[in-house]
């Protein structure tokens, strides 16, 4: 299966604003190269849940966009390399999740083929049974 690896490719400027939930906190919109399925994104939450980066910030992923909550004195920079780093992970986890069904799908062929091999040998042996 092909996978189109996603990537961070800028800041939604325009749609920076207020974040009504906190006080002194901002929506900090981070572009991605694509759309990601839900299992892309669990595997970004995952990634997120065993980070033990000690400044993490709340995030939610809605169509390319995975927009952050920050605060006005947080440093942007660590905190776009923290988002790349998780969308690297993601991208690993989903690489590996349809590695894994491939080779799945490659054994179920194979045992299918085999089977069928036995069925054909089977057959074929009828034809020299005496009754």
């Amino acid at each position: 299966m092909d996978f189109q690896e996603f990537h961070i490719t800028g800041v939604d400027k325009e749609h920076i604003e207020r974040d009504a939930t906190q006080i002194n906190a901002y929506k900090f919109p981070l572009l991605l190269s694509g759309k990601p399925d839900d299992l892309w994104i669990k595997f970004m939450h995952q990634a997120y849940r065993i980070s033990s980066f000690s400044k993490k910030r709340q995030y939610v992923v809605v169509g390319n966009l995975v927009t952050l909550i920050v605060f006005a004195d947080d440093n942007m920079q660590i905190q776009l390399d923290f988002f790349k780093e998780l969308v690297t992970m993601a991208n690993d986890e989903y690489r590996k999740m349809l590695s894994r069904k491939d080779e799945e799908r490659r054994a179920e062929e194979e045992r299918k083929r085999r089977e069928l091999e036995t069925i054909q040998r089977l057959r074929s042996e009828v034809d020299r049974l005496k009754f």
